[in-house]
């Protein structure tokens, strides 16, 4: 049987289009999902609908842990992305897997983010911060 991967073998990176990388490195979770719809038309004559399918993008969340005030900045720095005032930026997620028989790491370029929520629940526990981001498309390349 084949060794399954775990959480310690993933990691990940969030870049902007120009060269600024994340201080976001305590990652929780993260869950992504490409999108698809099957769509179902009935025709008059046929006894059964016919079926197709359309591919409408990646999304999904991350939860993180937050170590320095960077972390504000990229927060800062998707707010301006989204307020048009970097003109030509955009932010990329990667999320890197380390399988037994090779790695592959999954990019999701131009990501658009929705609410980012912190949360201060308690004096013993850690400042969070999650995400929820969507793009076009993804990509998943072989890496050495």
């Amino acid at each position: 049987m084949a060794d399954r991967i775990k959480g310690q073998e993933v990691s990940l990176t969030i870049t902007s289009s120009r060269g600024v990388e994340s201080a976001i490195q305590d990652i929780q979770s993260i869950e992504f999902q490409y999108d698809r719809d099957i769509l179902s038309e009935g025709y008059l004559g046929q006894t059964t609908e016919q079926k197709d399918d359309i591919f409408k993008g990646i999304s999904g969340s991350l939860e993180a842990h937050m170590r320095s005030a960077e972390a504000l900045d990229l927060v800062t720095r998707i707010n301006n992305v989204s307020k048009r005032r970097l003109p030509g930026e955009s932010i990329e997620i990667a999320a890197t897997m380390n399988f037994p028989d090779g790695r592959r790491r999954v990019i999701i370029p131009n990501a658009k983010f929705g609410n980012i929520p912190f949360r201060a629940s308690g004096r013993d526990e850690f400042v969070s911060l999650s995400m929820d981001f969507a793009a076009d498309d993804g990509r998943t390349v072989a890496t050495s």
